[in-house]
């Protein structure tokens, strides 16, 4: 029988019952250890600040810190992504996107898929006491030549590929580089937060598209 994996997640985080286990990211230094760990092992992503809805995870095995997960809000283009949402009844603040999934250090068989079902489900918990919708779908990018196969192990769905080409990106500078962009834009959200956002054009590569109904 498939070890069976969970978790109770409390105000700090996850008690693990298991030797995989998540943690919310809720304190400055729970990002700090996350930003590093991507920047350190993700082979094409680095950690970027984003003006958008936003949760990451830590992920640990025996203890030892082996990945991050994050989830922002979700893409609604190109049209496969729309046609999706239509037929399944999914509306825009209903989706996440899955920014970035790292792992490194494992030695647990399948250890990204059994993490994937924990995220899963406490995403669909955290995304309804963070922003009070209920989460009922996450998409996901792959640059080639990667195949998503870890996804596919959790049951997610290839539905097609990004064609590439340039694309308008916003990234959240710090004050001290926004000092550097006089093109930047200062905004104050509803909820007292300042952030500094940088919108430009850049070349991006086709990937594949993946989606997983919750």
């Amino acid at each position: 029988m498939a070890e069976q994996l969970s978790f109770q997640i409390t105000e700090g985080g996850s008690i693990p019952t298991s030797p995989l286990h998540i943690k919310r990211c809720n304190s400055p230094d729970n990002f700090k250890e996350s930003r590093l760990f991507v920047n350190t092992n993700h082979s094409y992503i680095k950690w970027v600040d984003r003006p958008s809805r936003k949760l990451y995870w830590l992920l640990y095995e025996n203890g030892k810190t082996i990945g991050v997960f994050g989830l922002s809000s979700a893409y609604s283009k190109p049209k496969l992504v729309q046609t999706w949402m239509a037929e399944n009844d999914i509306l825009f603040n209903n989706l996440a996107c899955n920014i970035v999934f790292c792992l490194a250090g494992s030695t647990m068989k399948n250890a990204g898929s059994r993490l994937l079902a924990l995220l899963r489900r406490d995403a669909k918990i955290w995304w309804l006491e963070r922003y009070g919708d209920i989460l009922m779908g996450i998409q996901t990018f792959i640059l080639p030549p990667r195949t998503g196969a870890i996804y596919k192990a959790d049951n997610w769905k290839q539905i097609g590929s990004t064609t590439g080409g340039i694309t308008l990106t916003t990234k959240t500078l710090s004050e001290s580089e926004w000092a550097k962009h006089p093109e930047a834009k200062r905004y104050t959200f509803k909820s007292g937060d300042v952030r500094y956002l940088l919108r430009e054009f850049k070349e991006t590569e086709p990937k594949l598209m993946f989606v997983r109904k919750l």
